[in-house]
């Protein structure tokens, strides 16, 4: 049996009847399952995509120069980085969590570890992989497993968790002690309400062997139905 096959019904069709029965109940639904954008996209945005929607032709998997170029902006002003970061768009952020361990090598014999209560598609990028998942908010509690990937979410969904800077370099430090990636899935930075979220890739100064800052805009932007995001951090790796 292949691994695809072996998966688990998606976690999100298996809600959808109770997503029904909760949508009647008067005082309406707060969903915290997928982060979909309730607001209309931006007439800026609409704008754009119109103006650039005559494209017959294959785009280049790096982008344009232009594109490079506005993604490496925006992570220096937002994400607090500093030079030497590669950037890389993707198409969306979910393709890219879902075969990230099989781009880095991952497989059977290895370990990956997600948050404890998380978005489901970290786990089916492991076991597309064939690799082992462990659920942990702490890597002092991993113990000797040969962890190979340690994805991070902050802020966190459902929870809403922030990371301080000092956790995220705890587990930065921890990880290139032991030669494993941290990605880190960032498509709510921008959302921060009563603490304002902090990237990973400003704990690292300008060394960010080993570190990966998914980002989205599907959230931030309104663009969940268009695919767009795009990752930053360790230049090999991108």
């Amino acid at each position: 049996m292949s691994r695809s096959a072996d998966l688990p019904d998606f976690p999100w069709d298996l809600l959808e009847p109770a997503k029904a029965r909760a949508g009647n109940h008067p005082d309406g639904l707060v969903d915290l399952s997928m982060g979909t954008p309730v607001d209309p996209v931006p007439p800026a945005i609409r704008a754009a995509l119109a103006a650039a929607s005559d494209a017959p032709g294959y785009p280049l998997t790096m982008g344009t120069a232009a594109l490079r170029a506005a993604i490496t902006g925006w992570v220096a002003e937002q994400c607090g980085a500093a030079p030497g970061f590669g950037v890389l768009p993707t198409i969306g952020s979910k393709e890219l969590v879902a075969w990230l361990p099989t781009l880095l090598g991952i497989g059977p014999g290895d370990t990956v570890v997600i948050p404890s209560v998380c978005y489901p598609t970290y786990e089916v990028g492991v076991r597309l992989a064939g690799a082992t998942v462990v659920r942990s908010d702490s890597v002092t509690a991993l113990g000797p497993a040969p962890v190979k990937l340690i994805w991070l979410n902050s802020p966190g969904n459902p929870t809403g968790r922030v990371l301080p800077p000092a956790h995220l370099r705890k587990v930065v430090d921890w990880a290139r002690e032991r030669g494993a990636v941290v990605a880190s899935d960032e498509c709510y930075l921008t959302l921060g309400w009563e603490v304002p979220p902090t990237s990973v890739l400003s704990v690292c100064g300008s060394d960010y062997r080993g570190v990966l800052a998914v980002h989205s805009l599907s959230k931030r932007s309104n663009l969940a139905g268009y695919r767009a995001g795009f990752v930053a951090g360790d230049p090999a790796l991108v």
